[in-house]
């Protein structure tokens, strides 16, 4: 026997983004249904450690975290140049938390709006009718289900657990994200360090890294590299090695794979949307994406709510949810997208020398880009920026080639955003806009 379920929205991962969305919905007055392939207990456990900048609760409605969910508060993050010299000051105050507990916290809240979970249900498959998403199959704790609703939306993070499985004419990309695509990330927590090491939060831009304090006098030593776990967990230790050696003991170790890739060009499909990591809606330079997702959970939740009152779900009707997402957030991450690959890969002496004059890696900047998520140059700034450059490659201490990238990418990255700005507001014109996308991303 198939077990039947049904509900007005099917939300199908129980992850931030997804228990933000049903929550929300809930409280709007929809019967929501929450899949999760594994139990809820269970998630959150893959990082552990993970942190929020303290007034986006204030701006999504969340309550702030507490001891224990709260490990501690931080005001200041030093990010430091590849020969140490700089010691960068990045001020904001973030909380740094337990990521099972605060899961546990969201998953609450919906539960309390009258959200209905089914743990251990992996999705396998989904149902059209009429070229419109009216559900799921899989199975649920080992045996075969169906869950049909209104409205299905895929929060299942990397996997993409709906979106890999839409029909080729559905509207919305249905690759699985490459590997080569991902952002592999290797967290080491460290006791018993002795005294000289870096406290506080340390971030090292040219190796990806960073020092960060951990529970009480622990650290966690993380880095984020792509082509492979093996691949960064041998350039973290390559990093380690050389500003630290082996200080201290190893208790644990985490790792985890997020998308660093693009957005689908579309959100939406009939009776369909896609928020969170399963839409790559991670912040391209940090790779955090529990507050971009949900950024996006708040404009995808409007829209859905408008949508299902008017009765009408069809991808027409839901893509105000693509519009105003690329105009705002999605145009910045375009642009970061388009610029960040460079300039992560400049080389070494290059670094040094940018956080040595200020520019790109300069305090006002990175506070600039974790409140804003874009850095604005001034017609001033843009002025300086290019002669500090120049004067750099005429004395030999910034190479010509990293200037020619640098202004190739700063270049994609304006035309990126611009592009994004004028995302259409109906489908009509969309099939244009993908091919200039495509044009922009080079595919």
């Amino acid at each position: 026997m198939t077990y039947q379920a049904s509900a007005d929205v099917i939300v199908v991962g129980a992850g931030t983004a997804g228990c933000l969305f049903a929550w929300r919905m809930a409280e709007r007055g929809y019967d929501v249904l929450v899949l999760e392939k594994k139990r809820l207990s269970e998630l959150g456990r893959a990082i552990e450690i993970f942190h929020m900048v303290q007034d986006q609760f204030d701006l999504f409605d969340i309550p702030h975290p507490e001891p224990p969910e709260l490990i501690h508060t931080e005001t200041i993050n030093y990010s430091f140049s590849p020969d140490l010299s700089v010691k960068m000051p990045v001020r904001g105050t973030f909380y740094v938390m337990n990521m099972p507990a605060f899961m546990q916290r969201m998953q609450g809240y919906a539960k309390a709006a009258g959200v209905t979970f089914m743990e251990l249900t992996s999705v396998e498959d989904v149902l059209i009718e009429g070229g419109r998403l009216v559900g799921v199959s899989g199975t649920h704790e080992g045996e075969p289900f169906e869950a049909r609703g209104k409205l299905v939306v895929d929060t299942s993070g990397l996997a993409g657990a709906v979106r890999t499985r839409l029909p080729n004419d559905f509207g919305v990309e249905n690759q699985p994200v490459p590997a080569e695509k991902c952002l592999y990330v290797c967290l080491e927590l460290r006791d018993s360090i002795p005294e000289g090491f870096p406290t506080g939060s340390n971030g090292y831009m040219f190796h990806k890294a960073f020092w960060n304090k951990g529970y009480g006098d622990d650290v966690v030593l993380g880095i984020g590299q792509p082509i492979s776990f093996e691949y960064a967990w041998e350039k973290h230790r390559e990093w380690r090695e050389e500003y630290f050696g082996d200080p201290g003991r190893v208790v644990s170790r985490r790792q985890g794979a997020i998308p660093f890739t693009r957005t689908p060009y579309s959100l939406v499909g009939n009776g369909f949307m896609l928020v969170g990591d399963s839409a790559n809606q991670n912040k391209p330079f940090s790779g955090e994406g529990v507050t971009s997702g949900f950024v996006a959970v708040m404009i995808a939740v409007d829209v859905a709510d408008r949508a299902l009152k008017a009765g009408d779900v069809s991808r027409a009707s839901l893509w105000d949810y693509n519009a105003r997402y690329q105009h705002d957030q999605g145009a910045k991450f375009a642009a970061s997208q388009a610029q960040l690959p460079t300039v992560a890969e400049l080389p070494r002496k290059d670094v040094d020398f940018l956080f040595h004059k200020g520019v790109i890696f300069s305090s006002e900047d990175f506070e600039e880009l974790n409140a804003n998520y874009e850095i604005v140059f001034s017609t001033g700034k843009l002025i300086k920026v290019g002669l500090t450059l120049l004067w750099g490659v005429i004395t030999g201490q910034f190479s010509f080639s990293s200037l020619k990238k640098f202004l190739k990418a700063s270049q994609q990255a304006g035309e990126a955003k611009a592009l994004y700005m004028q995302y259409p507001e109906s489908p009509a014109g969309f099939e244009e806009w993908v091919a200039k996308a495509k044009a922009i991303w080079g595919e």
